[in-house]
């Protein structure tokens, strides 16, 4: 049974306060030398941040070291997209390190686990959780969010693909500030797709 399966749902703890581009890099991008627009040129940088990295980005990855939650109504019984049985796989890669799993039994207080593993941790293909070897799963009260992950994720150093196709996103709004009534304007700047596709992150595994 997958994490689908499980009713996993992930949550945002702490986005990174750090840029995959700065404002000096995004004006030397856009030929700016003045610092009149620096404002809105830090806007596009968030902007542009966010849709390939934030909470629902269409990169489906950490770039930046970002802090995610998963929770779930109770262990995985078996494997998926390869795994061993009872992974439970860690949207967002790449997997940083696991910094809490907790599960909270049938009528009782939540409990820390501590005999973990983590399978995969730094891999662009994903990681996932495993109990020691020898260990079995604790029993939840099935109830949702009975199981917790609490993990950062993020790349040690920014490939230098994803910082180009932020700058080509900067670039490209900076251009064109207002929707032309006369022309359909690409949902990207060319070339931004064919930068991140090769980053693309699936889903769990894949």
């Amino acid at each position: 049974m997958s994490n689908e399966d499980r009713h996993m749902t992930l949550s945002l703890v702490t986005a990174s306060t750090d840029k995959i581009v700065d404002l000096s890099t995004a004006k030397k991008h856009l030929r700016v030398d003045y610092d009149d627009e620096d404002t809105y040129i830090e806007g596009l940088i968030d902007a542009a941040q966010d849709w390939i990295s934030g909470e629902n980005s269409w990169l489906g990855r950490s770039v930046l070291a970002t802090s995610w939650e998963i929770s779930l109504d109770n262990f995985p019984a078996s494997g998926s997209y390869g795994a061993p049985s009872g992974a439970i796989w860690l949207p967002r890669p790449p997997i940083k390190v696991v910094t809490g799993l907790f599960y909270t039994p049938v009528g009782g207080a939540e409990v820390e686990i501590t005999d973990f593993r983590v399978v995969g941790a730094g891999s662009i293909g994903g990681g996932y959780v495993l109990p020691q070897a020898g260990k079995a799963w604790p029993t939840p009260s099935g109830e949702p969010g009975s199981v917790r992950v609490e993990y950062t994720a993020g790349y040690d150093a920014v490939p230098a693909a994803i910082s180009r196709a932020v700058l080509l996103l900067i670039g490209g709004w900076f251009r064109e500030r207002e929707s032309i009534s006369d022309k359909v304007l690409p949902p990207v700047p060319y070339g931004v797709e064919a930068l991140l596709t090769p980053y693309r992150h699936w889903g769990a595994g894949g």
